[in-house]
């Protein structure tokens, strides 16, 4: 041991002599090797990090979700004895990543479900809690009673293996390991290459930029300065003030700015004089490729975030059209009941006040019953059907429906529907449902002499759908929730025709945009694919 301190002791002393004789220039190529190794190290570690408890939390609240939509998935199955319905569903609970075993059991105890074959049939005590533990090899059981309210009808418990779930997210992060190995490995050879051409003019703009790699680490992702940066419309002497990058930094960030220089300078934004000016030497080139790096990472988690708002929105509606179907079940008998009892006293009794109360009751037994029939029909979807059609022939049809009340109304309708669009494959019936709906909330917010129109349009390979309308308009601080099941601006109705049109057109893997101004008026755009099987 004491021949290893003193030759380790010795290999120092000799490493910071010989450093000392090094000159200023090899200094800083040395220090500036091992500063970029480290903070590329810790950048890649954050990502690798970041990415890999992203995918944990991921995957544990899909599977959260896979067991509770399955706890309730196998009621009905197990009130009716289906063994080989909760099989079929245990199979495909079983396809997310980290499943080691699912099992559901009757009231008593017995096995009639299990990923596992051979246990079949075991019986076991019954255990109708919620609990979850972790076994000795790193497996949680999760058990889960199946059930409405207090009544029990069997329990659901499943196998959590910590194991194969990491072993899962290192299979799904191979490819960015791969990418962050050559890109660091690029960024090396760069740097090697930089280093050699520094000077002791390069130390602030260095101390700059580590100063921003070191705050990624805190999750600061901010641009490092360059105070070398150009205008393009002084360096091009440009008086273009629509252009996008008009009198602003960094234009080669900006997608439009980029074809702008294309097509009126001939020239790419890594080899313009905007460009070549702004980043100077090779230090200032490093820092925008720095620059360009956190603005991709900055978009890549946008779009991470936007994902799991999206996910969340999904559940959220799962959860709602759950309740609603529910609450809709249940309430339709005694609606029913109260229907029939009002028309057994319409047809035997008589008397003036008496029939007038009982007409009110009917009536609001029939709107009740209206709304019942669009909650089950939000919460319950029909399969998306695909059938050959015309869109513009879709669009008469529903005209023709809402015609009338237009006209009573005393509106205006314009149509201006492009007759070069092919026929192609959509649901005629959901789709005919989704315009339907748009009109007669443009018909609810306008007035007597305001204008409905409806355009149709073939662009980029899609179908438009344009209904704007100059009515009453919608509050920009509402524009985010309109197409949020149950949330509406009216008296009457359920909330749920917006939602519907969104989920109808999502179906059809199209898109729905909606532009409004208070008191100005309302626009939709539907975008629709070309299918054409």
């Amino acid at each position: 041991m004491r021949i290893y301190y003193y030759l380790k002791n010795w290999a120092i002393k000799n490493l910071l002599k010989n450093t000392q004789r090094l000159s200023i220039r090899w200094k800083i190529f040395f220090s500036f090797l091992l500063i970029f190794l480290i903070l590329m190290l810790s950048t890649n570690l954050l990502i690798l990090n970041y990415q890999r408890k992203s995918l944990k939390n991921q995957i544990n609240i899909n599977l959260s979700v896979a067991l509770d939509n399955l706890s309730k998935e196998v009621i009905d199955n197990l009130i009716f004895f289906d063994p080989l319905a909760i099989d079929e569903k245990i199979s495909l609970a079983m396809s997310n990543p980290g499943m080691e075993y699912i099992m559901v059991t009757d009231r008593n105890g017995r096995v009639i479900g299990h990923s596992i074959k051979s246990h079949l049939g075991n019986l076991l005590e019954p255990d109708f809690r919620k609990w979850q533990k972790t076994d000795s090899e790193g497996i949680l059981h999760i058990n889960l009673p199946i059930g409405i309210g207090d009544s029990f009808f069997g329990i659901l418990r499943a196998g959590i293996s910590e194991d194969k779930i990491a072993l899962y997210i290192e299979e799904n992060i191979k490819d960015l390991k791969n990418y962050i190995y050559i890109i660091s490995f690029l960024s090396f050879c760069l740097t090697v290459i930089l280093s050699f051409m520094l000077s002791r003019t390069l130390i602030k703009p260095l101390q700059r930029l580590k100063d921003k790699m070191l705050s990624i680490q805190t999750d600061k992702l901010e641009l490092c300065e360059n105070p070398t940066n150009v205008l393009c419309k002084d360096v091009f002497k440009c008086e273009k003030t629509d252009c996008p990058a008009y009198g602003k930094e960094r234009c080669w960030f900006i997608k439009k700015a980029e074809e702008n220089c294309k097509e009126f300078h001939k020239t790419d934004c890594k080899n313009c004089e905007v460009y070549r000016s702004s980043c100077g030497d090779e230090i200032g080139y490093l820092i925008e490729t720095f620059n360009e790096m956190i603005i991709k990472l900055k978009h890549s988690i946008e779009e991470l975030d936007k994902t799991t708002k999206e996910k969340l929105k999904l559940e959220k509606s799962s959860a709602i059209a759950e309740m609603a179907m529910i609450v809709a079940h249940e309430i339709k008998n005694p609606l029913n009941a109260i229907k029939a009892s009002t028309s057994y006293l319409k047809a035997n009794f008589q008397g003036e006040v008496l029939k007038e109360f009982l007409t009110i009751i009917d009536r609001e037994t029939e709107r009740l019953n209206e709304l019942i029939t669009s909650f089950l029909s939000y919460a319950r979807p029909l399969p998306i059907k695909y059938e050959r059609g015309n869109i513009n022939n879709i669009i008469k049809d529903v005209i023709k429906l809402v015609e009338t009340e237009i006209k009573e109304g005393e509106k205006i309708l314009s149509t201006e529907l492009d007759t070069s669009i092919p026929e192609f494959y959509f649901d005629h019936h959901q789709l005919k449902q989704a315009i339907l709906n748009l009109l007669v909330n443009a018909i609810d917010a306008t007035t007597k002499g305001d204008i409905i129109s409806i355009k149709t349009e073939k662009a980029d390979g899609k179908v438009k759908i344009i209904i704007r309308d100059s009515g009453s308009g919608i509050p920009e601080e509402l524009i985010d929730k309109i197409f949020e099941p149950f949330f509406t601006t009216k008296t009457t109705g359920s909330g749920l025709g917006l939602a519907c049109v969104d989920r109808i057109i999502k179906d059809h893997q199209g898109n729905i945009v909606v532009k409004s101004r208070l008191n100005e008026g309302t626009e939709f755009t539907v975008e629709l694919p070309l299918r054409e099987e």
